[in-house]
C-alpha cells in the first residue's frame, strides 16, 4: 500500500527534524549552520524557493544549501525585535531567534531549548503573513504560552 505525497512530505519532514533533533547544542542561539537547515525546511514547506536576510552569518549558510536569498521574498530573518516588527509591517512571514520576539512580528522562533533545536509560531503572526506553512511543521511546532 503506497503513500500519498502529502503523508510522504510529512514523514519526510518528521524524519528530518527528528535528525536535527537528535544531536544536543549548546549555548542560547541555534548556530547559523543549523538554522539554515531549519529555514530551508521552513521555505520549502510553504513553497517558496528563496527568503530575504541579511545576516552576515547566517545569509552564507542559506546560500551554500541552495537557497536564494533577497529582500524580495516573502519569508525573513529578523535579527532584531526591531527588524521583527519592520518586516511584519512589510507583509512577511518574519522568523526569529528569540522565542520573546513572536509578539514583536514574528511568525515562527527557532531557539535552542534544552540543547535541542524546537519551533515556536505565532498563528495569527502566520496567517497575517499570508503564506502557509505544512501540516506536518504545525503539527510539530510548540505553540507560546
Amino acid at each position: 500500500m503506497g503513500f500519498g505525497e502529502g503523508e510522504m512530505m510529512r514523514r519526510a519532514l518528521a524524519f528530518s527534524f527528528g535528525c536535527m533533533l537528535a544531536g544536543t547544542l549548546l549555548g542560547q542561539d541555534l548556530p547559523p549552520a543549523t538554522q539554515a537547515k531549519f529555514l530551508k525546511m521552513l521555505i520549502t514547506s510553504t513553497g517558496q524557493f528563496g527568503f530575504a536576510c541579511t545576516d552576515p552569518g547566517l545569509k552564507p549558510q542559506l546560500e551554500a544549501s541552495g537557497v536564494s536569498v533577497s529582500p524580495g521574498f516573502l519569508m525573513a530573518w529578523a535579527a532584531s525585535e526591531a527588524e521583527a516588527k519592520a518586516l511584519k509591517t512589510a507583509g512577511k512571514m518574519v522568523i526569529v531567534p528569540k522565542r520573546a520576539w513572536l509578539k514583536a512580528g514574528g511568525s515562527i522562533a527557532l531557539v535552542d531549548e534544552d540543547r535541542k533545536p524546537t519551533i515556536y509560531l505565532n498563528m495569527a503572526n502566520v496567517k497575517a503573513s499570508g503564506l502557509h506553512l505544512s501540516d506536518a511543521i504545525i503539527q510539530m511546532a510548540k505553540k507560546p504560552n
